[in-house]
């Protein structure tokens, strides 16, 4: 956790229209996001300051690689950091691959604001328009 009265996401999203539209559910729940396109960018940020982050929400489809294995680099970066892959589909493969991992999580897109903020407090992260 960032410590600050405002978390703060990591956003990974390729597609500007859902990650805009991703970026308003979060502002809106009282989240503080730092949006990003691509896996290089979000380790860039990542690295700079693992503790920035207090969660991450990363699309499976990105243009550079999967977000499944950008979650396994964000995990060694960042052991702690709550992970919420987004995707049209997810294959049984790729979830057994987290099963273990209990601050990693699924989200089926579309997702509304309110599936994106329910999947985010089931791995534990702090909802700020919850009032904690």
């Amino acid at each position: 956790m960032t410590g600050t009265s405002q978390p703060t996401i990591l956003l990974v999203e390729d597609e500007p229209l859902v990650r805009m539209v991703a970026a308003d559910f979060l502002e809106l729940a009282g989240f503080s996001v730092e949006p990003t396109a691509t896996a290089a960018e979000a380790l860039g940020r990542l690295g700079r300051d693992p503790g920035q982050f207090d969660a991450a929400v990363v699309d499976l489809g990105l243009p550079d690689r999967r977000g499944d294995s950008l979650a396994q680099e964000m995990r060694e970066l960042s052991p702690a950091l709550p992970i919420l892959i987004a995707s049209g589909f997810v294959d049984p493969e790729t979830r057994s691959r987290f099963a273990a991992d209990q601050k990693t999580g699924f989200i089926a897109k579309p997702f509304s604001g309110s599936q994106v903020v329910d999947a985010l407090r089931r791995l534990g992260v702090r909802v700020p328009a919850d009032g904690a």
